[in-house]
């Protein structure tokens, strides 16, 4: 009989286990869509983004605490568990067309509006996600000696789940089904899994058996409640900080490319869950549960410290450094798969092999080993609080909430704070010193801990004082790539560089990201576009997206008869930092015509609906990046059309050469396509040859300082209209089986798996 009902519990614990795997994988497809579709309504910022990931924990803090103080008085919490699947699923079927509704009606919106919209949208369905593992909890911790291992396995399949969900989506839902198809994938995960929950498990629960020990509340291995609470709320805190600067400081290795938030979300994931099933098992075995927590803190915080350090060395070593360089130089992070051959593209599995491997491995040399580590945390702190069975899902709910709490703000602290005051390596140290504060958890117990309570602290302060202090890091990265001198910055966006000739007063090359976005001169490569849309146009009242380096832009401020010139730049600092070196920045910004706003294109064009422009030109990063596809997109066109004053001409610059201008063509009835740029308008297009030839004198009388002695900069109209490739109707007859951009399909960012188009559109 003891072995039947053994085996009967052990069969539960494996359907659940399956169960809550796909649970998770729900959740984070769930969390990318709903995050992408947010932000094409309120923009791409990183203060954006910050607040609706801060807006998506906060509602599952509030479910942990709800399925907290509920699991304990439900008879069958596993049936519950399964309605609560079937809600969100039921929810997220109507997300996308419901945050399509809101986000066109409130689009735009001030900050703070923009955190209550994504929480009070969100709220349901993360309200449902957080419930799931305290009843989960409450409906399989039966013992309090064996709930460190039940909740380490929960916790750790249901993280498992979230990697692979993350890893998936990013790299072929959305690129194969887009966002609308990758939501309904997740709708019916979450419908099987609560289907299943109901059908496998369900009927046969019956009220829990749980020990016979007191419901409330007490102090629990002389630690107060309040102080794991305080605890849990500093290891969200510091957990979310580190999982902020991995993403900061690999975002320069993957070059901004949509794979780089999936990539490091699965490397971190997967750490933790199986961190989380390791030391939930110890914690059942250990004899003082507080100083394993307090190990695994300090422990955490060292590992970190390390694993930036062995970065740190990589970069000062001279036989990896042409590999480094060799790697950054290539324009995407991963590297598409398909090498050419006779016959055209081919797929390639050994150069998919190793482009993963070389993409994952800084991300698994700097994220995995901590990881594991931080992992066993909130398990540990778990079996430290669970001191009866029939509290354990309030006491999940509780801890989790706290821990979520810390991470909001956390995330918040940040972005908003310390990568703008600190930088990269400095917020590295703050947030690894802070796991010093779980020193007072064991303070009492250091005759019993000897020297250990000595030791780890030391080891901490000491590898904090040995890691990079600020800017020495990407100093040294950007050094190798530049083979010279730099200067960086790093804002709450980004991190900047501007490589340098042999002196310092003469920039050569900036950097956004991973990307090199400019050269100085531009020997007229930046201006053409410009030019040729200022032709069509003669503008007076012009909208720059995206500053660039800030050639074009200045180019446009020569132009005869320009009376406004708006410039919307997503990444914040880079106006002053190029302020500082760069002499066209210098006169741009300084010319009282020209205002400068640090925001989302999008976002400031839903903000300023009545706002109309002769020109409007987007001159953002490479297509390939994180975002973009919201300015190449169909609906984005139509946004640009509709803020086009009569015989306006709307230009953008590309380096996608299919799926673009087939976007374009199929908005505007009127465009002309060249080599690198897209000319397009509700009405006629005719080129000014005149005008433009008096814009060029211009330019070149005023641009003293611009250019090196004796710089061709190649812009005469002949020499333009040499890229000229064709018409509208050449667009639409060449690209007639080309897929078309879409909010929904943004296939420009998730290229990895799609074979790449030939040769350019040839008309004539």
């Amino acid at each position: 009989m003891m072995k039947s009902t053994k085996s009967e519990n052990n069969s539960r614990v494996l359907i659940i286990a399956v169960l809550f795997l796909l649970s998770g994988a729900a959740g984070l497809i769930y969390q990318i869509v709903w995050h992408r579709l947010l932000e094409i309504y309120f923009g791409v910022t990183m203060t954006a983004i910050t607040l609706i990931v801060a807006a998506y924990m906060a509602g599952l803090g509030l479910g942990s605490l709800l399925g907290g103080r509920i699991a304990h008085r439900l008879k069958r919490v596993v049936l519950a568990y399964g309605i609560v699947e079937i809600g969100i699923a039921i929810f997220g079927y109507f997300s996308p067309a419901l945050i399509h509704w809101i986000g066109q009606r409130t689009a735009g919106s001030p900050y703070p509006v923009v955190f209550l919209l994504s929480f009070l949208l969100l709220l349901i369905p993360t309200l449902f996600m957080g419930m799931t593992l305290p009843l989960l909890t409450q409906s399989f911790v039966n013992r309090v000696d064996t709930s460190g291992r039940v909740i380490g396995l929960l916790y750790g399949i249901n993280t498992v789940g979230a990697g692979m969900g993350a890893l998936i989506t990013g790299f072929v839902l959305i690129g194969w089904a887009g966002l609308n198809g990758t939501t309904l994938i997740a709708v019916l995960l979450n419908f099987s899994v609560g289907i299943g929950a109901m059908a496998l498990l369900g009927r046969e629960e019956s009220a829990p058996q749980n020990e016979s020990k007191e419901a409330h509340p007490r102090e629990s291995e002389d630690v107060s409640y309040r102080a794991i609470l305080l605890a849990a709320f500093l290891t969200g805190f510091i957990n979310l900080g580190f999982e902020m600067l991995w993403f900061r400081a690999l975002g320069i290795w993957n070059k901004g490319t949509a794979y780089g938030f999936p990539s490091v979300l699965f490397v971190f994931l997967t750490g933790l869950a199986i961190g989380g099933f390791i030391w939930g098992r110890k914690a059942d075995q250990s004899h003082d549960r507080v100083a394993l927590f307090w190990k695994l803190q300090l422990s955490s915080g060292i590992i970190a410290l390390l694993s930036f350090l062995f970065v740190a060395s990589a970069l000062h070593t001279p036989s990896l450094q042409p590999w480094i360089k060799e790697a950054f130089a290539n324009p995407q992070q991963p590297i598409p798969p398909f090498v050419e051959t006779a016959s055209g593209l081919v797929f390639s599995r050994r150069l998919m092999v190793s482009s993963l491997f070389q993409y994952f491995l800084p991300a698994f040399a700097l994220v995995l080993p901590a990881s594991l580590v931080m992992g066993g945390g909130l398990p540990v702190l778990d079996r430290i609080a669970i001191t009866s069975a029939n509290i354990a899902g309030k006491r999940v709910g509780d801890i989790h909430l706290a821990n979520i709490l810390g991470s909001v703000v956390g995330s918040l602290t940040i972005s908003f704070a310390f990568l703008a005051w600190l930088g990269t390596e400095l917020t590295l140290k703050v947030l690894a010193l802070l796991s010093l504060l779980f020193t007072s958890l064991v303070w009492k117990k250091r005759l019993t801990l000897q020297n250990k309570v000595y030791v780890l602290p030391a080891c901490l302060v000491l590898l904090a004082l040995a890691t990079p202090w600020r800017g020495a890091l990407y100093g040294k990265f950007y050094e190798i790539v530049a083979s010279g001198p730099v200067v960086t910055r790093e804002s709450s966006d980004s991190a900047l560089a501007l490589g340098f000739y042999s002196k310092p007063d003469s920039p050569a090359k900036l950097w956004i990201g991973g990307i090199q976005n400019s050269y100085f001169p531009s020997y007229g490569d930046y201006e053409r576009s410009a030019f040729t849309c200022a032709g069509a146009s003669r503008p007076k009242k012009i909208l720059i997206i995206g500053l660039g380096g800030s050639n074009t832009a200045y180019f446009l401020t020569q132009m005869p008869g320009a009376e406004k010139i708006v410039i919307v730049e997503l990444i914040d600092d880079l106006g002053t930092l190029l302020d500082q070196y760069v002499p066209a920045a210098q006169k741009t910004l300084a010319d009282p015509r020209v205002q400068y706003i640090t925001d989302d294109g999008r976002r400031y064009l839903y903000a300023y609906p009545n706002e109309t422009y002769d020109l409007i030109f987007i001159d953002p990063l490479n297509s390939f990046t994180a975002g973009h596809n919201n300015l190449y997109s169909r609906e984005a066109m139509q946004l640009y059309q509709s803020h086009l004053d009569k015989g306006g001409i709307f230009c953008a610059w590309m380096n996608e050469r299919h799926s673009i201008p087939k976007t374009a063509a199929s908005v505007f009835p009127y465009l002309e396509l060249f080599r690198d740029w897209v000319v397009a308008s509700n009405q006629e297009i005719e080129f000014d040859r005149e005008y433009m030839n008096v814009g060029l004198a211009t330019y070149l009388e005023n641009s003293e300082g611009i250019f090196a002695d004796g710089a061709d900069i190649s812009l005469t109209p002949d020499v333009i209209f040499e890229k000229y490739i064709g018409n509208r109707s050449c667009v639409l007859e060449e690209e007639k089986d080309t897929a078309i951009l879409t909010d929904a399909r943004p296939h420009l960012e998730y290229y990895y798996f799609f074979t790449p188009r030939g040769r350019s559109i040839r008309c004539g």
